[in-house]
């Protein structure tokens, strides 16, 4: 699972703040440091963050990466 971020972003810091409490292992992914990443955010649709990888598919809306958490939590 990944999640893509930016360094200021108030809905990243909440997901991740998330992520942390349910004890989901994530690699976080700075797209303001990581241009490769950046354009395959692009290239898949994204038009902000944060979006979280799931085995390939991409999750742009935060209550679907809730409820994604709440799957890997069961």
């Amino acid at each position: 699972m990944k999640l893509y971020t930016r360094t200021v972003c108030p809905k990243c810091m909440w997901i991740k703040s998330e992520l942390q409490r349910a004890g989901v292992e994530v690699e976080i992914i700075n797209v303001d440091h990581d241009a490769e990443a950046f354009e395959r955010l692009v290239a898949a649709g994204a038009m902000s963050v944060p979006v979280m990888e799931v085995e390939g598919e991409f999750i742009f809306d935060t209550n679907d990466m809730v409820k994604q958490l709440e799957k890997a939590n069961v």
